[in-house]
């Protein structure tokens, strides 16, 4: 059989290619500047910009140097073995997580990343998304404040003025053309952990049997004047970036309270099952 140094060296040669290419900050700020859009909004696609590109750096410079300590180029370091380790058991080398929190295995890591680059670049060369990936920020909660910055900009109140309301969309992705009319954003890539969503219903449902987690429909969050309604029939569901609800100390997992159609349930009935939304999967 091959040595744990050979098979890395392949692992790597494999890998690299699916790494995706860094940005270039000063030409997206340059062709940024010139186009119309509010500038919350580019504050946070500039600041996401910078995070990914970090993290791909760090990623091609760490697959570079591991790539020379097993080929006898270089000494291998204690990082350079955690790293190495790590591939070998198909887990995500612990410091590529700097940028966002993930219990994803190796290869679903790197498809992830993928496709959060790849909602970037969307954005960069055809514009603000009709639909944004939520699961895609490295700081969900960040982009959530831009939206409401957006429209208390555009409303000329106070942004502590603003609540949200969440609306579920009866259309998928593909069918949306535009974004919402009246101000925020649509939003997918949730999923529901405890509980279903009931599509003909519109409201929440129990689980199908041995599903642990189910996809919810596209969102609308929507920013609104005033004091939050206290409704009876909705469920308070906390949504989490992934399936760690405690996060670490550094980064808490908790983005926002998504408020959800009790349905046939009371919504306490919800809250004991810990019924909660979130952005990533472990799969």
């Amino acid at each position: 059989g091959s040595s744990p140094e050979e098979v890395v060296a392949n692992q790597i040669d494999s890998m690299i290619g699916s790494i995706p290419e860094l940005f270039d900050i000063s030409s997206i700020q340059q062709s940024m500047r010139a186009r119309p859009g509010p500038e919350a909004l580019k504050t946070v696609l500039y600041q996401e910009v910078t995070r990914y590109n970090v993290l791909l750096s760090h990623i091609r410079k760490s697959l570079g140097n591991l790539r020379n300590a097993v080929t006898g180029f270089a000494a291998i370091t204690p990082n350079l073995e955690e790293i190495m380790t790590a591939l070998l058991e198909y887990k995500v080398p612990r410091s590529w997580s700097m940028a966002y929190p993930s219990t994803k295995p190796l290869g679903s890591w790197i498809n992830d990343l993928q496709l959060r680059i790849r909602q970037i670049r969307l954005w960069i060369d055809y514009g603000i998304p009709n639909v944004f990936w939520l699961s895609g920020f490295t700081y969900p909660s960040g982009f959530l404040t831009a939206v409401l910055q957006t429209m208390s900009r555009a409303k000329g109140v106070a942004i502590d003025t603003l609540n949200w309301e969440f609306h579920v969309v009866e259309k998928s992705g593909d069918e949306i053309t535009e974004g919402p009319k009246d101000g925020g954003v649509f939003v997918s890539g949730l999923y529901l952990e405890g509980a279903r969503w009931d599509f003909s219903e519109n409201q929440l449902a129990e689980s199908l049997p041995m599903e642990l987690m189910s996809q919810m429909p596209i969102l609308h969050f929507k920013p609104v004047e005033g004091k939050k309604k206290i409704n009876r029939n909705m469920y308070e569901c906390p949504l989490y970036m992934y399936p760690v609800r405690t996060g670490t100390r550094e980064r808490p997992s908790f983005v926002i309270s998504v408020d959800l159609k009790s349905g046939n349930q009371t919504d306490d009935h919800w809250t004991k099952r810990g019924v909660a939304l979130l952005l990533s999967s472990s799969e």
